[in-house]
Parts: structure tokens; sequence; C-alpha cells
């Protein structure tokens, strides 16, 4: 576009400078000749406002005012070409001039306005060309990447080699990579644009050293693109998770069955061992809980989330940095229960249960992030009371009796069996009437349910306890 400044070098016109030099960086859009006494009536923001000097007032103040109403109009700058009967210049209006930063231009009466104006019409003519020819090459190579890219980092590569630049997008809030750096050979200052919308999102990007008129169309008009790129994504993402919410009510009514659910955890990328979450969101968190799934550590592998009863309850990866993820975002104080490993064998709701209990138990013992069974760490002591005796067996026993409740299954029996045998496998099995095979596959179901293992010291301790405060107080039958 061009500006006072270059209006000024244009040889031919002979404009001099008469004040206002410090404002000669004002971009002129048109040119409009006036010779009336109140122009600013008639001039729009960005014209180069040309007079022959018939409509100025005579006096010095009136002069003052006459200018200070002409730069209210948010005009480029003032050229006089002055009749021999207008009015001089007053050096207090070109005292004001040089206080508001408003170029005065003085040229010959000869100076034809036609000729002034033709170069400021070309000049925005031609500008409005880079501009078109900017933003068709743009479109082109976006249409171009959306049929060879199926992913953002690919159409970013193409637009980056394309146009030359450097390219990657970054979290505003943590800095966080999003799509990283895309090198399309140019060498310059990395600048930091605002994409805008819901994404938070900075567009990275590291422009030639030489700048054409049409840079800065062409940002305006890319950073255009990828903010609707982004928000295209971040729908994709709220589809994801509302699908996610919706297979996990499921699960939690038993209307599907986890094994079946298995193939479409696996699409989404979770597979490998994966437990159960039962999250309490903090404070001032970067994301709330409804949106905690657009945090950038989280667009890879999303876990499944559902809000129950202001408990986020998630199917996920059984990987310590999504749960730092989903702690960090959601805020000072968030707690999160991590269940044992998800059993088709025990099914969803018996994790659920865990990640529950190891959220309560994380809140009794301040601690961010508890994994079931993680919190009984010592030798447990025998209870004092009838209370304490009940909490005991329900802790550790519970999750068996009512799977043998549940099943018809003797869990239960087979577990105080083996310790009633301190653990030697050959003589349970006969006192069981049962291959030690199958014994061997019910204490592994003990430990699925419970996160417990029997054949520990820990383990062996912690049950044995349980099952006598439950004998002695009449809470477990001696049949069992």
């Amino acid at each position: 576009m061009l500006t006072v400044h270059d209006l000024i070098a244009i040889a031919p016109l002979k404009l001099k400078a008469a004040a206002g030099l410090a404002g000669t960086a004002r971009v002129i859009t048109w040119a409009h000749t006036v010779d009336l006494p109140d122009p600013w009536r008639w001039v729009s923001p960005g014209d180069l406002v040309m007079t022959t000097g018939i409509g100025l007032p005579a006096e010095e103040q009136a002069q003052v005012a006459w200018l200070e109403q002409l730069v209210q109009s948010h005009s480029s700058a003032l050229v006089v070409a002055a009749r021999p009967e207008a009015p001089p210049l007053s050096q207090a209006l070109l005292d004001a001039a040089d206080r508001l930063l408003f170029p005065v231009l003085q040229a010959s009466f000869e100076l034809e306005f036609v000729k002034l104006s033709h170069y400021v019409i070309e000049s925005v003519l031609q500008a409005q060309r880079e501009r078109l020819n900017a933003s068709e090459r743009l479109f082109q190579t976006y249409a171009d990447a959306l049929r060879k890219a199926a992913d953002m980092t690919g159409r970013l590569g193409i637009l980056a080699r394309t146009l030359g630049l450097e390219l990657a997008i970054e979290d505003s809030e943590t800095g966080i990579t999003i799509v990283p750096c895309i090198s399309g050979s140019a060498s310059g200052q990395v600048e930091r644009i605002p994409i805008g919308g819901r994404s938070r999102a900075n567009l990275l990007m590291t422009r030639p050293s030489q700048r054409s008129l049409g840079d800065t169309i062409l940002v305006r008009s890319l950073v255009g693109l990828l903010g609707v790129e982004m928000e295209r994504l971040m729908i994709q993402r709220d589809q994801l998770r509302e699908e996610g919410a919706a297979l996990l009510r499921s699960l939690l009514a038993s209307e599907t069955e986890f094994s079946l659910a298995k193939p479409l955890l696996d699409r989404r990328g979770l597979s490998g061992s994966l437990v159960s979450l039962a999250i309490q969101p903090g404070v001032d968190g970067s994301r709330d809980a409804d949106e905690v799934h657009h945090a950038p550590a989280l667009q890879t592998v999303c876990p499944l989330l559902l809000t129950d009863n202001r408990i986020l309850l998630a199917i996920s990866r059984d990987d310590p940095t999504t749960f730092e993820a989903l702690r960090s975002n959601l805020g000072r104080g968030t707690l999160i229960g991590v269940s044992g490993p998800i059993a088709t064998a025990t099914g969803f709701r018996e994790s659920v249960r865990q990640a529950r209990l190891a959220l309560a138990q994380a809140a009794e013992l301040d601690s961010t992030v508890l994994r079931y069974g993680e919190a009984e760490t010592g030798m447990i002591m025998a209870p004092k009371s009838l209370a304490e005796a009940r909490a005991l067996v329900g802790r550790y026993l519970g999750p068996l009796i009512e799977h043998d409740r549940a099943q018809g299954a003797a869990l239960l029996t087979t577990l105080m069996t083996f310790l009633d045998n301190d653990g030697n496998w050959k003589g349970a099995a006969i006192d069981l009437n049962i291959h030690r095979q199958t014994l061997v596959y019910r204490l592994k179901l003990v430990e699925q349910l419970t996160g417990i293992r029997p054949t520990t010291t820990q383990g062996i301790a912690r049950f044995w306890i349980a099952i006598q405060a439950g004998r002695n107080t009449e809470l477990l039958q001696r049949t069992h």
C-alpha cells in the first residue's frame, strides 16, 4: 500500500513536507479534491485530501480548528497547492500538524491534482491486485493441500513449502506444540499470531526478510483458514467425546459387555492395559471437565470421559503421562483414583468401583493420584470394633462376596482354603477337589477383583486378618 512517505518520494510530484513528518507512515487508500470550507464532511478515512487553499480560513486559530476537525476524519494527509488568492498556511497550523502527527504537504499550484490522483489510484489498484493474487494463491494451495494430505500436519507442510514460510501451531496458554514446525526455507524472526476462536492457539511463522505488499493480506487469510481448520478439529474431538460418553454410559448400565467394546476402544487408540479413572476436578484449571479433551496433551489419544454427579469417569490407557495431563489441566486440587487393570472376567463396573474407592482414599490421604490398593502399604491391624471389622471385610473380601453371590462361584471359599493350607497349592486343590490349574485361575481372579495378590506375604496378611475379623464377629460363616 502507498504511504505518505512513498508519495513524497515520487520525484515528478515535487511534494514538500511542511509539517507532521512523524506521521508519514500513514497509508493512503484514495485521493479526494475538495476546496469547501468543511472538507471533513466529504472525505473518508485514509483519503489524501487535496486543496488549493480557497476553503481555508485566514485567521490563525481558525486554521488550527479547521485542521483539528480534518484530522478527526482520519484522513491520511493534506496536500495544499495554493492559489495566489488563498490564505497562507499559518505557523500555528503547522505547529498543530506536528503535534497531531498529521502530514501537511505543499505543492506548486501548477501541480495537476489529476496527476497526483493517478499515482494514488494506481497504487490502490496495484495493492488490490496483489491482495487478489495472494488470496488466490493461498486458497489454491489450501485446496491442493486438502486433496493431498489427510491430516493437519500434512496440510500445514504443503502450505509452508508452497508459500516459502516456516509454520507451526502452539497452544497459547502452555506453549505446547500442537502441529510441529514445517520448514519452507524462510529465514527471519519468528512471529506469534493468535489464531482466535475456541482453539487457544498461536500460529508460529517465520517469513522471508524481504516482504511484499501482499504479505499482510496473505497472513490474514492464512490465519483465517487455520482458524477454520482448528475449529473443524475441535468439532471432531467434541463428537468423539460424545460418542465415548455414550459408550461409557452403556458399559455402566451393563447394556454393553466390555469384551464387545474392546474393538471400539482399539480404534480410538485405547489399547494395551486399560484402567478406569474417577476424577474430582480441581479449581483454576486451564480447562474445565467439559472441555479437557481439547488439552494438547490429550489430543492424540484421549480417554473416554463421562461426567457423573460431579465426578469425571474415564477409561484410559494405564499411562502416568495421561493422568498428569488430566490433573494439570483440571487445576489445583484435582484428585484421581486409578483402578486395577480392566479385566474381561471381572467387568467394567468392578473397575469403576475400584477407581471410586481409590478416589475416596486419595481425598483422605491428600494424594493427587492414587491407585487401587496402593493406600495399604504396611501391615494392617486387627479391628477393635464391629464397625472396623465390617469395614475390613468390606474392603478386602467384599468384591469376592459380591462376585460369588452374582455368579454362584466360590472365590472366597477358595481363598480361605488356600490360606488354611498355608499357601500350599497341592493341598488346597485336594481339599477343594479341583485341578491345580483351576486353583491358579481362581486366585488370579481374586487378584483382579481385589487388586491384592494372595500369594505374597503382604496379600496373605491382609486377607488373613480380614477373614479372622469376619469369623470372630460372625460376619463370615465358618462354613466358608
